[in-house]
């Protein structure tokens, strides 16, 4: 890991074809009633624009695939509805959307949100092959209302920003465990073996490298580990019905509640309950993610 990344690499970059750039903002609240993501993803000639929204018991989906409009500045990763701006790189975006939602029961409802994102950790570098990926905390604060629901207040968050060949073909399977400022543990199941990155925190707030954490069930939930990085056992366990998503191909993805033709992975996120190795108890994000037979 390396913390070092430089403001202009927040920004948008030049794609070549066969090349990928994503943007996007996990969420929860501390009691994970209401929990989201928002995304956009660029290609050389795409943009695909993901929302999806728990909210107290009913999910909401946007999801739109167009080509790119009008050029944007560099600092903008917006789509065609969901706008992500950059207001300070590696410090605060915006984030923002309006428009119509839908349940997977069809239930349509109209959507405002309007949130802000203060990092508080300095953002962390990640390379997978020939994709590098930054990951950073902070918190979400604004407002959301949906249909009779209107909901201010300040939401959990951890951003991902992300760009070059996305290597999709070659993961079985993932999983990504995260608690604010505390821990961030990637581990990525491949044919030739395991493979993994994150950090975690320290008392005194010194963050350490995780190469290849271990991650295993336990009754009621997982454990991960990494002793030879100094990493104790943490566990933890889902606290809400996790949101489904369907990866195919890069640029091919959906949140649906079945596959379709060239899926690859299913994807389950949502938020989950961590225990510290000391016995604290934290509220985090947990994302696992397995290969289609």
């Amino acid at each position: 890991m390396s913390s070092f990344l430089s403001p202009y690499e927040d920004a948008r970059h030049a794609l070549r074809p066969g090349e990928h750039e994503a943007f996007y903002f996990a969420f929860t609240a501390p009691e994970g009633a209401v929990f989201g993501l928002l995304r956009t993803l660029f290609g050389h000639d795409s943009v695909l624009e993901i929302l999806v929204l728990h909210a107290e018991g009913t999910v909401w989906l946007h999801h739109s695939a167009a080509m790119p409009g009008p050029e944007r500045a560099d600092l903008d990763a917006s789509g065609p509805r969901l706008q992500l701006r950059c207001l300070h790189p590696w410090e605060a975006w915006n984030c923002s959307f309006s428009g119509p939602v839908r349940s997977p029961t069809g239930q349509e409802a109209p959507l405002l949100l309007q949130m802000e994102f203060r990092a508080t950790t300095s953002p962390g570098r990640y390379t997978f092959g020939p994709y590098t990926q930054a990951q950073q905390d902070g918190r979400l604060r604004g407002r959301i209302q949906v249909g009779d629901l209107d909901l201010t207040g300040e939401w959990l968050c951890y951003r991902d920003h992300s760009w070059g060949v996305r290597p999709m073909g070659v993961a079985l399977g993932w999983t990504v465990a995260w608690v604010p400022e505390r821990l961030y543990a990637v581990r990525v199941e491949t044919p030739q073996g395991p493979a993994g990155f994150g950090c975690f925190f320290t008392a005194d707030g010194v963050a350490h490298s995780l190469h290849r954490p271990e991650i295993t069930a336990v009754p009621g939930g997982w454990r991960v580990e990494e002793r030879e990085a100094g990493l104790e056992p943490w566990t933890f366990a889902r606290i809400a019905e996790p949101l489904v998503g369907y990866l195919g191909p890069a640029g091919h993805e959906a949140f649906r509640t079945i596959p379709q033709p060239g899926d690859l992975l299913r994807d389950e996120l949502g938020p989950a309950r961590f225990i510290s190795p000391t016995g604290e108890p934290f509220t985090g994000f947990l994302e696992q993610a397995r290969r289609l037979e």
